[in-house]
């Protein structure tokens, strides 16, 4: 039984947020398992001859239809009920700045380039070095949607070279690295994983489709009784970056602010 970490974002080409999540499955099989049972029970079959998929695909920015909506909240009700737990670390375009991520001559396409890598190594290192639990994490599989901008800005190899090796010299954390489509049916958990990246960023930039509304409203609800007490930027903001987790095991945003801190490291690499 292995660790799968599965890798989504939304807001890909906003100007506004973008919003990168990660969800985490101990035991992939049961959880697999139980999202195919709601496809079959709500009868959600793929109907595109294009796709030799059994299942329609799970994605929140297609929702439009109440089988969409009822297959969305019977996920989300599995998510809380699973042994599985998300992060996802969003970020305001209006305070980017790119000189935390590279020098002046530099192209801004290539300090966003580097900035997506080290986001995506500031969500995943945390969760290896505590993991939520207790459990190590050794040999996980690590997915991501190859239609992803991060596929093309080849963050599978830059998280490659950070968490093949542990730090303490064991067992590597992540053993494999994968790009793969989200629409085939064994990727059912990534699709939960856009899920979930999905409704986070409807709360950022609330959609008018009455779906994608009902969808983000039943995973707020559902969280309430976990003590998160709204999805919108002011809730996360008003705890510190090192005690979301501690708060919100089972689902957390981290909302990145640039750090003079950061601001050093980047001055140090000169």
């Amino acid at each position: 039984m292995h660790f799968r970490i599965y890798v989504d974002e939304a807001g890909t080409h906003s100007a506004e947020w973008l919003v990168i999540g990660m969800l985490f499955v101990p035991n992939h099989g049961p959880l697999h398992a139980a999202l195919c049972d709601v496809k079959e029970r709500r009868a959600y079959f793929n109907e595109s001859p294009k796709h030799s998929a059994r299942y329609k695909e799970t994605h929140l920015q297609q929702f439009r239809s109440p089988r969409d909506v009822a297959v969305g909240k019977d996920w989300i009700d599995l998510f809380i009920q699973h042994n599985c737990y998300y992060r996802c670390i969003v970020v305001d375009w209006s305070i980017w700045d790119g000189k935390y991520f590279g020098d002046a001559f530099e192209a801004e396409a290539l300090k966003k380039r580097r900035a997506y890598k080290k986001w995506a190594e500031m969500l995943l290192h945390p969760e290896l070095k505590e993991p939520f639990g207790g459990r190590e994490i050794y040999h996980a599989k690590l997915y991501l949607d190859r239609l992803l901008i991060m596929y093309g800005y080849d963050i599978l190899d830059y998280l490659r070279l950070r968490f093949t090796e542990n730090y303490r010299g064991e067992s590597p954390y992540i053993d494999s690295f994968h790009h793969t489509d989200s629409r085939h049916d064994a990727n059912q958990c990534l699709q939960l994983c856009d899920l979930l990246t999905g409704c986070l960023y409807q709360a950022l930039v609330p959609s008018t489709k009455a779906a994608k509304i009902e969808t983000r409203n039943h995973l707020a609800t559902a969280l309430q009784p976990l003590g998160v007490k709204g999805l919108e930027p002011a809730f996360w903001r008003g705890f510190a970056p090192n005690s979301l987790t501690k708060h919100f095991p089972k689902l957390s945003a981290w909302f990145w602010r640039p750090t003079e801190r950061g601001k050093e490291k980047k001055k140090g690499r000169r």
